[in-house]
């Protein structure tokens, strides 16, 4: 009989099936259709949850889970301004 999955287990299986889209997603038309939007955001979600669950922050309260959230949310906003300004063109 297996217990319950703990929270680790599962996010170290979401962000093997995270890595499985990504590397989907990269292959063929998906990838110029996309625009690279969504695997930036996929690559977002991975780092959120390494933060969380692996960097053990789901549960603090204190500076550094906002400190790395802000970073994430900095290197994805910045990964997707050339994308942005060819929409623009």
């Amino acid at each position: 009989m297996t217990g319950p999955i703990h929270r680790r287990d599962r996010a170290a299986l979401l962000l093997l099936i995270l890595t499985a889209a990504t590397i989907t997603l990269s292959r063929g038309s998906a990838a110029a259709f996309a625009g690279g939007a969504l695997l930036i955001t996929i690559a977002a979600l991975k780092a959120r949850l390494l933060v969380l669950d692996y960097f053990g922050l789901r549960h603090s309260a204190g500076p550094w889970r906002a400190i790395l959230f802000a970073w994430i949310g900095f290197v994805t906003f910045a990964a997707l301004i050339p994308g942005a300004a060819q929409l623009l063109r």
